[in-house]
């Protein structure tokens, strides 16, 4: 057989195989989309501007399964308020699939490994739960979470870990 029969067979092959596999998958998915819409007139900084804020580096050994591990401050600061508003800051993400209390934001819903958030009470949050904060006018309102890492399970996989989040002050 020459080569280019076997290039044809090969190809032929190929592209039914991928077909077969193809016609497997689900019709349809479901998604969810989110977005906020606010009537503030303060801005919102995070993290003092940063884009990144670095938690750390633990022991796998250390971790405890849904729990948080280590604390560094996220502060949120509302200034150049043109007027006295009676918002909520609200914290979105994706968060693990294997945990319950949706508490573990991360970067893929699949992940079992990622961040907790904690509000000024130590209380954990939740995507999307809202915090009530009033901001003056003339004034820097600063609100101070802190981060930690959490897995799913007592003994996460090593490896370098993110979670993109979107941190909004929503007055109605």
């Amino acid at each position: 057989m020459s080569f280019k029969k076997i290039a044809l067979t090969t190809a032929l092959f190929a592209s039914l195989s991928g077909a077969s596999i193809n016609a497997m998958a689900d019709a349809s998915q479901e998604i969810t989309l989110q977005g906020i819409i606010t009537s503030t007139t303060c801005d919102v900084t995070v993290n003092g501007g940063k884009s990144v804020l670095n938690v750390g580096a633990y022991k796998s050994a250390d971790f405890a399964a849904n729990t948080k591990l280590g604390s560094v401050a996220m502060p949120v600061a509302l200034t150049n308020c043109s007027a006295d508003e009676e918002g909520r800051i609200v914290v979105q993400g994706l968060t693990s699939l294997k945990n319950n209390d949706k508490n573990i934001f991360v970067e893929d819903d699949a992940n079992t490994v990622g961040f907790m958030i904690e509000d000024e009470a130590n209380e954990l949050i939740t995507n999307g739960q809202e915090i009530a904060v009033d901001a003056k006018v003339g004034e820097t309102t600063e609100y101070n979470f802190n981060v930690g890492m959490a897995s799913t399970t007592a003994t996460p996989e090593p490896g370098i870990y993110s979670a993109p989040i979107l941190v909004a002050y929503v007055v109605e």
